[in-house]
């Protein structure tokens, strides 16, 4: 099967969404969605926060545990949100990328396929968590065959030999075994990172999948996407490289989520309140998100759609797949 080059994906893209009036109004429903969903979130938790550093005391037990478990719901609400209304979106993605309409109904894609949304996210997590303990596992046996497994071993002796230790010596000894064990981060890095993409690029059509063939389970929909991205990784290398600069945007918005702790580090002080502080942050955030969601979403997930429909049978024009589930 031949794939169309990153170039060619990308050019489609832009003439699916040249003149597409609705491609803008869903990105905007979108991307405005998830900011004001993520700002009611935390600023409610803001307030729930401080309610429950307020509650002190043998008392105060019940309402602190109702306080954490009305946060703790509410990240969950938050995050079945923005899972549903992301594959709604990819729906809609994946409509434009076929020249067909997308209504605003498509949204609602994601509430209509929820459970196994669920029981798929529940799978590729178990699959992630997997990986990462085997790599663990390696990475341990790795660095013991390395000369600084050596002198993490001598500088804990003497925690094996018994008896006190002086404050000092203790911090001595911690700095000598963090040093020796750094190498072992840097592996787990080495191994983790490259790992970490062939996961994801296996899975990358899951979303698509759990769209497009509505007859697939959990299982089915992560088997399928395995199958269809055997062989073609090299190119979805491609154009997940010639889409860096989105990736590099992506990064230096998340960096806004610790502004406060890059602001401390250069020494730069704000004169504002701790409740105005945060909120500027987060607002800062959000705005910034929604600005790369806003302009730049639309192009990045058509393109990625195109790539699917390229791995895909040909399909009639006429409405089949997606053509009379979601219309007005």
């Amino acid at each position: 099967m031949s794939i169309p080059s990153a170039k060619y994906l990308k050019k489609k893209a832009s003439n699916r969404l040249e003149g597409n009036k609705e491609a803008k109004t869903l990105v905007l429903i979108y991307a405005g969605i998830l900011a004001g969903s993520s700002l009611v979130v935390n600023a409610v938790k803001y307030l729930l926060d401080g309610q429950i550093s307020q509650t002190g005391g043998l008392q105060g037990i019940s309402t602190r545990s109702l306080l954490s478990t009305t946060s703790t719901a509410l990240t969950i609400a938050q995050m079945l949100l923005v899972m549903c209304l992301t594959l709604g979106y990819t729906a809609a993605m994946l409509r434009i990328a076929r020249g067909q309409y997308a209504s605003r109904s498509t949204l609602k894609a994601g509430v209509e396929r929820v459970w196994v949304l669920l029981r798929t996210r529940l799978l590729q997590a178990a699959i992630f968590i997997a990986i990462t303990l085997a790599l663990g596992f390696l990475t341990v046996n790795l660095y013991f065959l390395t000369p600084f497994a050596n002198r993490l071993l001598v500088a804990t002796l003497p925690l094996t030999e018994g008896g006190t230790m002086s404050a000092e010596a203790m911090l001595s000894l911690l700095d000598t075994a963090y040093t020796a064990m750094l190498p072992l981060l840097i592996i787990y890095l080495v191994l983790l990172i490259p790992m970490t993409w062939l996961y994801s690029c296996t899975y990358r059509m899951v979303d698509y999948l759990l769209i497009d063939r509505p007859q697939l389970g959990a299982f089915g929909v992560l088997r399928e996407s395995r199958r269809m991205m055997h062989g073609n990784m090299k190119m979805m290398l491609r154009v997940d490289i010639s889409l860096w600069w989105y990736y590099v945007l992506q990064w230096l918005v998340s960096c806004l989520i610790y502004l406060d702790i890059l602001l401390a580090i250069f020494g730069v002080s704000l004169p504002l309140s701790p409740v105005a502080y945060f909120f500027a942050i987060v607002l800062a955030y959000l705005a910034a998100d929604f600005a790369v969601r806003y302009f730049f979403s639309n192009r990045i997930a058509v393109t990625y759609a195109l790539f699917y429909d390229s791995l895909c049978p040909k399909q009639p024009q006429d409405g089949a797949v997606l053509g009379n589930i979601f219309q007005m």
